[in-house]
């Protein structure tokens, strides 16, 4: 069963380095579907990647770790914006079945198709997720950054 929240919702999408080779697609897409309301080119240092890494996924992921190759450990893009129109339906996800807003789960599988697949791209699927990601990338909340 769906629901529908006409609410409008802050998320974000990152193009992590190795996916950004489609940055002029991917941002049309973004842009064609969503409110974009900021850009940012973000640089971690190489010698924290990893850690950086783990804290954002929330997993100890070692250097030189196979996702860390498969992103780059290079500049990524993170673009922030509203989805005017959220929808919501449970869908099976790499953390089992839950509960998601389709249209960033809709887009995001669009973007790792175009990467080439795997995880180039990161987006988030509800506000929760969305505060989480703003509090470690750019040391704002949800509500403080709107």
């Amino acid at each position: 069963m769906s629901k529908n929240n006409f609410k409008k919702e802050l998320h974000l999408i990152i193009v992590w380095e190795n996916g950004r080779q489609k940055e002029n697609e991917i941002l049309n897409e973004i842009y064609n579907n969503f409110e974009v309301i900021e850009k940012y080119k973000i640089q971690w240092d190489k010698k924290l990647f990893a850690k950086n890494l783990s804290t954002f996924y929330g997993k100890n992921l070692p250097v030189n770790s196979g996702k860390e190759a498969h992103c780059g450990n290079g500049e990524f893009l993170l673009i922030i914006f509203y989805d005017k129109l959220p929808k919501y339906d449970y869908v099976i996800t790499s953390k089992g079945t839950l509960s998601v807003n389709t249209n960033l789960f809709s887009m995001k599988e669009k973007l790792r198709k175009l990467t080439g697949g795997g995880h180039k791209i990161h987006a988030t699927n509800s506000p929760e997720e969305t505060n989480h990601d703003l509090i470690l990338l750019l040391g704002i909340n949800y509500k403080d950054y709107e």
